[in-house]
């Protein structure tokens, strides 16, 4: 549906787009969309079809889409390639066949590329041109055109003429028909007129004439109509040139006509000719009448550079502001931004294929953005280039003949443009989480780099990426928002921010002010009654933070939660207002997340380093009138029961670990909360089914209310995540996504059953047959260390703190050993469950009686 669209079609959806438009508001809401645009997109539409159509279509998330947003969506997604491979440049060294005496002696200032000339033209500010072999950089001519800087080239196909500009004043004109470049004419600019800068070049309709058109220094864009045949050199008069617009108040630093270089494409609306300037506007020009049609006025700056688009009819424009700003060729409307250079923009090459737009800063920086989500997917510094000699690039090209970038300093190098990365490959990182998302019936993964990809539950396969969501920082968390069309990222650096993961759109950010952030937690409460939606985040800073979900790019404001000593590793929600955060130092606190207040303390007691609190899940009681459950999993592999009422009490401790040198770092039930299920450090899956009568039981009764379904190994090495998904395997039971730190997501019954690898096998859901192993038979099973019930017993210390406890740091003494010390520094540096086995092992290694203190401290 999505990629059948015509140009007919697209008309009749305009105007059914209007039609339905009665309000006249410009925006359709999703009643109204469903209504009114369903007959254009297809008989066979389903509704549900149609909703996710519409969720995707809404690149804001603000439950109504233009015609911008529709048109986008299409045009994006209609572009072949983009989303199947990635693209990036690497440098290629030729073996130079020139003599450096050949080089230009001082920087370039501008390379062209031409079918009618099939050779790279570079011109110098040595006053001279010189033309390179594609196919080895070897040089083929130069042409001394004087002793005054090159500014600019252009080529005229029907006269077969190339035309430089000049600082001397000069436009001159070389003969290329005999492949001899000899000079064929050449005029001046009188006193009175400003330096020609940039040339283009233009046929007129009537007459069919081939004209240079050139903008000067003074703001003004002129047309040239004599100078192919003129020898000797004179000066130009009256009845020679046009003004096509003098509007500029500053220099005009690049002139295109759009209307002669898209002759050869059908079906593309003429922008007619193009003119930026150092006044920072942008006009558009009709070349017929000489009338300026639109300003574009987005700029607050000189703007230097542009580039058009024709596939996506959008243009790309940069200047001394340092921003790449998107907007439409057809409306003049800004319709995105790229952030990211930190010198002002000098050159600007969109590759319509690979939909993505490259650009080069005053710094020598070269980024590469993708043109579908306004992200950079490269960045090419001084570091990265063969030769030193080349790194300070001054001019810069893209040739989509050939998939290459060109830049020149003194000479030529070449960045050819290569596939990394097809659409089958998975994550090439350890996995922070997997999420389910029914709204879209997708999964949703994301690394610890950055990476974040879509996959279709049905069948395996992924439906789309984005890379680098936090820069360079490390992906640390993830969550959905209450109606699942939002994504939420937390970094190691402290980044919050929020996406929109069908298009890799990033639509806000909630900032702080705190200091050494890494979030561990992220959640996203929603209460209908209060009309409050809440962003919390915890992490190493011992804090949590609040922002109010609001319709801005940056949400600064926020309230802060106190109340942990050690750094917080886990949280839980359940409504109405019921929030669990648990520390590294084993306390549990329970928040009133509406107003504040800590309820109460609950402390795990433990040895030393496994008094951790790794993971929180909320049960709620099939009773309404019961009280909530909450599991809490700590270090020592355990797993605590307590029910959470005015009086909180532990109800018991269950073993949730398999071996004792694991501990869970992965919960979660299903969506009837009949079903618990862990995941450990050794890549063990635990399910449970629940027995209702658990909210009224306590001890031994509540023990035998977890009733153990199955136990395997899904993984070999520690599990990420964990989530039932909300989507039926056969037999009618619930699937279970696990995401693993050996970078792979996995799809099983809670039987065991495996359906398969995200990525790495296909199948459909409703046929067991295409499954992995629908059975059972293959999976692992949970590998058990002799002796497993003696290395592991449950504790009576487990103790309730009531909520007037102090907060001083005073008891935090009484357990932190010079070895938890040491620990909570091993630990900032890298995982603290690798650190904690690799102590367990050490202890055993030295001697079954040596302490894990000693081990630590020798």
């Amino acid at each position: 549906m999505e990629r059948e669209i015509n140009l007919s079609q697209l008309q009749a959806m305009k105007e059914a787009f209007d039609t339905a438009d009665e309000e006249g508001t410009g925006e359709l809401d999703m009643d109204t969309f469903k209504a009114k645009m369903a007959p254009h997109l297809g008989s066979d539409i389903t509704d549900t079809a149609l909703v996710q159509l519409f969720m995707k279509i809404d690149a804001d998330c603000g439950g109504t889409v233009d015609w911008e947003e529709f048109t986008n969506y299409f045009f994006l997604r209609g572009v072949d390639g983009p989303d199947q491979q990635e693209w990036k440049f690497f440098p290629q060294d030729f073996k130079s066949k020139n003599d450096p005496a050949t080089y230009h002696r001082e920087d370039v200032t501008k390379i062209y590329c031409t079918p009618g000339i099939d050779k790279y033209i570079s011109c110098g500010r040595d006053g001279s041109m010189r033309l390179w072999s594609p196919a080895d950089l070897s040089l083929h001519r130069t042409i001394a055109n004087g002793p005054a800087w090159v500014t600019d080239c252009v080529y005229m196909p029907t006269a077969r003429r190339l035309v430089c500009a000049s600082a001397d004043r000069a436009i001159s004109y070389y003969d290329i028909s005999r492949g001899v470049y000899d000079l064929a004419g050449r005029v001046k600019v009188t006193g009175t007129m400003g330096v020609p800068l940039c040339l283009s070049s233009a046929v007129d309709e009537k007459s069919e004439q081939e004209n240079i058109i050139y903008g000067d220094d003074s703001g003004a864009a002129i047309m040239l109509q004599c100078g192919k045949g003129e020898l000797p050199a004179r000066l130009l008069k009256p009845g020679d040139f046009q003004y096509v617009h003098d509007d500029h108040t500053d220099w005009v630093t690049q002139p295109v006509n759009r209307a002669s270089m898209l002759q050869q494409v059908s079906n593309i609306h003429e922008l007619g000719l193009v003119t930026c300037s150092l006044d920072s506007t942008i006009k558009i020009t009709d070349l017929s009448r000489c009338k300026v049609l639109h300003t574009v006025t987005a700029h607050r700056r000189g703007v230097h550079c542009f580039a058009h688009s024709k596939a996506f009819s959008l243009c790309a424009s940069g200047g001394l502001e340092r921003d790449i700003l998107l907007w439409q060729g057809s409306t003049n409307r800004q319709v995105g931004e790229m952030t990211g250079h930190a010198a002002s923009i000098s050159h600007i090459a969109i590759d319509n294929r690979r939909c993505q737009v490259v650009s080069m800063a005053a710094d020598n920086v070269i980024k590469v953005w993708d043109l579908r989500n306004h992200r950079c997917i490269q960045t090419i510094a001084d570091v990265d280039w063969p030769s030193q000699e080349d790194a300070h690039p001054s001019a810069m090209m893209y040739d989509p003949a050939r998939s290459r970038m060109v830049t020149a300093f003194h000479r030529l190098a070449v960045w050819p443009h290569m596939c990394v990365s097809d659409d089958n490959a998975g994550h090439e990182e350890p996995l922070v989480a997997a999420l389910y998302n029914n709204l879209f019936q997708v999964v949703i993964s994301g690394d610890e780099s950055g990476t974040i990809c879509m996959w279709n539950i049905h069948t395996g396969e992924r439906q789309g990426h984005f890379k680098h969501c936090h820069g360079h920082g490390r992906l640390t968390a993830m969550t959905l928002d209450a109606q699942e069309r939002r994504l939420l990222t937390g970094s190691n650096s402290g980044e919050l921010k929020m996406w929109n993961f069908n298009s890799g759109s990033q639509l806000r950010e909630f900032a702080h002010r705190e200091e050494h952030v890494e979030y561990s937690a992220l959640r996203f409460v929603h209460d209908a009654d209060r009309q409050s939606s809440l962003v919390v985040a915890t992490g190493w800073n011992h804090k949590v933070l609040l922002w109010q979900d609001e319709e801005a790019d940056k949400v600064s404001e926020y309230r802060m939660f106190s109340g942990h000593r050690e750094d917080v590793q886990c949280m839980a929600y359940v409504a109405p207002y019921l929030l669990a955060t648990g520390d590294y130092g084993g306390r549990i606190c329970i928040w009133n997340i509406f107003t504040g207040e800590r309820r109460f303390t609950l402390t795990h007691e433990a040895a030393e380093f496994q008094r951790g609190v790794e993971q929180l899940l909320f049960l709620r009681p099939h009773d309404p009138h019961a009280s909530p459950i909450l599991l809490s999993c700590g270090g020592d592999g355990g797993m605590r029961v307590w029910r959470v009422s005015s009086t909180p009490a532990l109800m018991c401790t269950i073993r949730a670990a398999v071996n004792r040198l694991d501990c869970v770092n992965s919960t979660c039930c299903d969506a009837q909360h009949e079903h618990v299920v862990v995941g450990d450090t050794g890549g063990h899956v635990r399910v449970w089914k629940l027995d209702p009568k658990l909210s009224s039981s306590t001890g031994a009764a509540a023990e035998a209310c977890f009733t153990q379904l199955a136990c395997w190994r899904a993984h070999p090495v520690g599990i990420s995540s964990v989530q039932c998904a909300g989507v039926h395997g056969v037999g009618g039971g619930d699937l279970l996504l696990v995401a693993s730190q050996d970078c792979t997501v996995s799809l099983w019954s809670l039987q065991g059953g495996l359906v398969g690898v995200l990525g790495k096998h296909t199948w459909a859901l409703p046929d067991a047959a295409t499954w992995q192993d629908a059975k059972g038979v293959r999976t692992p099973a949970a590998i058990r260390e002799t002796g497993e019930s003696a290395g592991w017993q449950a504790t009576d210390a487990d103790t309730l703190e009531e909520s007037s406890t102090s907060d001083d740091g005073n008891d935090f003494q009484e357990w932190a050993s010079p070895a938890d010390q040491v620990l909570a520094m091993r630990r900032i540096r890298g995982d603290k469950h690798a650190t904690i086995a690799a102590m367990h092992r050490a202890v055993d290694a030295v001697s079954p009686a040596a302490s894990p203190s000693h081990v630590l401290l020798c």
